[in-house]
């Protein structure tokens, strides 16, 4: 996926949105599907605008600017859709320190893996807020954008949850190695056929 159509699916949602917004809604602890730099976000704009995939609304005296997605950005998003392949690789720093958690003795493994289960317990936290008022703050929670956002932050929080579970799980393990890790982890490891 490239930063083009994450953007183009931003915009895709009805309203106007700055630079900045779309900043904030890329960097987002709630918001996964896509991280981008200020410099990366300000950079495509200005090429997608040059390629005729956005229109501008507003541009205020202080250089603030609105951009929509027009006809030529909704045919290239759902090309993007249809036929480009999904990039299943992930870039996940977390998750590689957590695969070399063995390098670092037991209180500095047990410090990263403190920092990590806050993050991930405040990440669960917001998205439980966020959707228990969901219907609270939204214009139109039933319309088919916010229906499928609902959906994937639901995933999200039911992610969050297992990786808690994971991470307690793992601590265990660190903390007495003699304990076989396929039984600490109820079905996570399958059956011989």
């Amino acid at each position: 996926m490239a930063l083009r159509h994450a953007i183009l699916a931003a915009l895709s949602r009805g309203r106007p949105r700055t630079g900045y917004d779309l900043n904030a809604s890329f960097n987002d602890v709630n918001d996964r599907a896509w991280h981008a730099s200020p410099s990366q976000v300000y950079s495509e704009l200005a090429k997608m605008e040059g390629l005729g995939l956005i229109d501008i609304t507003e541009r205020t005296e202080r250089g603030r600017t609105s951009y929509v997605i027009n006809d030529q950005g909704l045919d290239e998003l759902r090309r993007w859709l249809l036929h480009d392949q999904p990039d299943h690789g992930i870039r996940d720093d977390a998750s590689l320190r957590l695969l070399n958690l063995w390098v670092l003795d037991p209180g500095d493994a047990d410090r990263l893996l403190d920092a990590e289960v806050a993050f991930q317990r405040q990440r669960q936290f917001s998205l439980r807020h966020l959707l228990l008022n969901w219907d609270d703050d939204r214009e139109d929670p039933d319309s088919a954008v916010w229906r499928s956002r609902r959906a994937l932050y639901t995933l999200w929080l039911r992610q969050t949850d297992l990786m808690l579970e994971w991470l307690d799980e793992l601590r265990a393990v660190l903390h007495d190695p003699a304990t076989p890790f396929p039984e600490l982890v109820t079905g996570a490891v399958p059956e011989k056929v």
